[in-house]
């Protein structure tokens, strides 16, 4: 079945089964206060399911002995937060599921030896920390319906930070199901509608993987040559990984808060490391004269070179080098579907906010850029809309003009290649697939359908050789695998105000992305989940923001681009809380301070760069004035970032004084152990000055000098 056939198929079975009613888009966080308890009128999630005992006793049991909370005096049990302020998606599996799912894992355990934790088939046996497990499975903390999902995973995490994903399927007379986690579950009762959420029924219990990415691979005979790589080079170790603080406490003391929100931001709920990994199934490598590991590893050699040839755990080995570039540092889900991840971001809907991040689909293309596990290298994944040929689909490494060109010979079998959902490898390889299953514990696994290989020639001269633009929250792939950016969750209790903000530790050994640094204590760094653009003085390039406050002096590092001279530019919306910033790349000062102050007025700062409307220019016109601006060192916004849909069209990025790009400077960038750093410093009066940030350009000279193809306003 191809995408465009599953799509409709799922749009018109989730419009036939679901029932229309409101949201209420708010959460809770785990500690149970009276504060966030208010009198509700009609019938909670946690009564529904307490007054149904025939159907749900069994449940009930599990979310009361499912503590949560920092400490003993906010410890509570999940049942009870079901009767809080807040709104929820409760999966809810009828007794005889969790009777028959306990059995299963305790003969799991019993007669098989599987490291199950549970060690009895009766309830009341049931550790508190299992009881745990189940039901946080089982919990999303924010309300959804069954028609807000369109394509994939539910927009929210469960409480464990698993995704839950939804597929219409017919069954054996023909009526329309709605099938959860590769059928894992059925929803047999579903959008049952309560005062603080929605309730799903399900027949059996949701028990996502527990596996690691590489015991998912390991799995299937016909990922084995591929797994075989993995061994070799060792990188099964990487695979593994998940936790990487195990002392990191969400809950931890900060008195850090958003002056314009004026509460307290929670942290993020945990800090653990994702992956997701590209492989290339044996059927493809044998069509391709690979039949086995020994000849994968010459393959790579090809491409590669010989270097520690008999080291495979070596990052200079060519079979480690094949593999490395297959493994992205994030968790993406085939589909954004507005959160909680995915390769593309293409938009982002909510009832009390909406990011309008739209392209023009119609003429442009939209991209994504993510480093590998290959040193020094990136991937760039894109969704080619105005190539009707693979406008569905999700291609990696797509070539300039619709796919076409390829400057490398031999490279044309190695770039556009399609990254395959879930039910496209089923229908692939099901004769070689054992109940395939693609979402581990720390990521997610997806075949391709070409033989992947990153080669710098063919990358600088081609797949990169553009302007490269990338949402500064997508710089940290801590953000994408802790469920941080776009995260739809409003934290706040009754008598609060509700939040969409994370507060992110940034200063010392409370440092949670490895490459944004605070060089001061006095730097406070907030991730705004997305929210109404341009209405109310946002200019946003994917709805969302990280706003640093406070005295601040930090820096990040810029992302691995091929080898060779660019240049740098800082997309940036002015504000009325802005002050000025001195910037620096590798520790220099790059260039005079700016001012990112907002004069609405538009007599000072836009008159003194340039600043000029396009309504009733000519071309011509508008190429002269660019060229003015640009020698100011700004540009306007994009003009294929559309805020919003005006009455007379849409208004982009372009026609708004507030979003402008600053041209930091042209650089050459380089292959370095420590990375290329760019850091910006308060210079302003005060310590409460706040940055925006919103976007970072990285431009090959080559696209700036084209004289036969002037880089566009886009």
């Amino acid at each position: 079945m191809n995408h465009q056939m599953l799509q409709r198929l799922k749009t018109t079975a989730l419009a036939m089964i679901a029932t229309v009613s409101a949201m209420t888009f708010t959460s809770c966080n785990d500690e149970i206060t009276m504060e966030s308890r208010f009198t509700f009128k009609g019938e909670l999630i946690a009564d529904y399911l307490v007054n149904n005992p025939d159907k749900f006793s069994n449940f009930t049991r599990i979310l009361e002995k499912a503590k949560i909370g920092r400490d003993e005096q906010s410890l509570g049990s999940i049942l009870k937060s079901l009767s809080t302020y807040g709104s929820y998606t409760c999966f809810a599996p009828v007794n005889e599921a969790l009777d028959s799912f306990l059995m299963q894992q305790y003969r799991l355990h019993e007669y098989e030896g599987e490291k199950t934790g549970i060690t009895s088939p009766y309830i009341e046996d049931l550790s508190d920390s299992m009881a745990l497990e189940i039901a946080k499975n089982h919990i999303i903390e924010e309300g959804w319906k069954t028609i807000d999902v369109n394509e994939g995973a539910f927009p929210s995490s469960t409480m464990n930070g698993r995704a839950i994903k939804l597929k219409p399927v017919p069954d054996s007379n023909g009526r329309i199901q709605l099938q959860l986690n590769n059928n894992t579950s059925i929803i047999i009762e579903q959008d049952i509608e309560k005062e603080n959420g929605y309730v799903q029924v399900v027949d059996r219990v949701l028990s996502p993987s527990s596996k690691y990415i590489s015991e998912l691979v390991n799995e299937q005979e016909e990922f084995s040559i591929f797994y075989d790589a993995i061994l070799l080079t060792g990188l099964d170790s990487l695979l593994s990984t998940y936790i990487i603080d195990p002392d990191y406490d969400p809950y931890m003391e900060h008195k850090a808060d958003l002056y314009s929100e004026a509460t307290n931001e929670p942290l993020p709920k945990s800090k653990v490391q994702r992956y997701t990994l590209l492989i290339e199934p044996n059927t493809l490598f044998h069509n391709k004269g690979i039949k086995n590991i020994d000849d994968l590893i010459e393959f790579a050699k090809k491409w590669y070179g010989d270097t520690h040839a008999d080291n495979y755990k070596s990052k200079e080995n060519a079979l480690y080098k094949f593999v490395a570039y297959h493994i992205i540092d994030r968790r993406l889900f085939y589909e954004a579907n507005n959160g909680p991840g995915g390769f593309i971001m293409e938009g982002y809907e909510h009832e009390n906010f909406s990011s309008k991040l739209n392209l023009n689909t119609d003429n442009f293309d939209t991209q994504e850029y993510y480093e590998t596990m290959m040193p020094y290298t990136m991937i760039k994944v894109t969704k080619p809309y105005t190539n009707p040929e693979l406008s569905n689909e999700i291609v990696l490494n797509y070539a300039q003009e619709k796919g076409t060109v390829c400057k490398i010979p031999g490279m044309e079998e190695h770039i556009n290649v399609i990254v395959e959902d879930a039910d496209v490898t089923m229908a692939k390889y099901s004769d070689t697939l054992t109940e395939y299953e693609n979402d581990a514990l720390n990521g997610t696994i997806y075949t391709i359908d070409r033989i992947l290989i990153y080669n710098e020639e063919e990358m600088a001269g081609n797949i990169l050789n553009e302007r490269i633009r990338i949402d500064v929250s997508a710089l940290f792939p801590e953000l994408t695998n802790n469920d941080v950016r776009w995260d739809r969750r409003i934290v706040g209790g009754e008598g609060t105000t509700p939040t969409t903000v994370t507060y992110i530790p940034s200063f010392g050994k409370d440092q949670f992305c490895k490459d944004f640094r605070a060089r001061t204590e006095y730097t406070e760094v907030f991730y705004l989940r997305p929210h109404e653009t341009w209405g109310g003085t946002y200019a946003n390039f994917q709805g969302d923001e990280l706003i640093v406050e406070g005295n601040f002096d930090f820096e990040y590092r810029i992302p691995n681009v091929p080898e060779g001279t660019y240049e740098l530019r800082f997309g940036y919306p002015q504000g009325y809380a802005r002050g000025v910033s001195q910037f620096y790349v590798d520790g220099k000062v790059a260039g005079i301070p700016v001012d990112m102050y907002w004069y609405a007025d538009g007599t000072t700062q836009s008159k003194l760069i340039g600043w000029f409307s396009d309504e009733g220019l000519t071309e011509e016109e508008i190429r002269d004035k660019d060229k003015a601006m640009r020698n100011h060192g700004y540009m306007k916004g994009p003009a294929s970032i559309i805020l919003e849909d005006g009455a007379d069209g849409r208004i982009s990025m372009r026609a708004g004084k507030q979003p402008l790009r600053k041209i930091i400077g042209t650089y050459y960038l380089n292959k370095r152990e420590e990375g290329h750093w760019l850091r910006f410093k308060n210079i302003s009066d005060g310590d409460d000055k706040q940055f925006d940030q919103d976007y970072l350009e990285i431009v090959p000279t080559t696209v700036i000098n084209n004289s036969q193809k002037p880089e566009d306003i886009n």
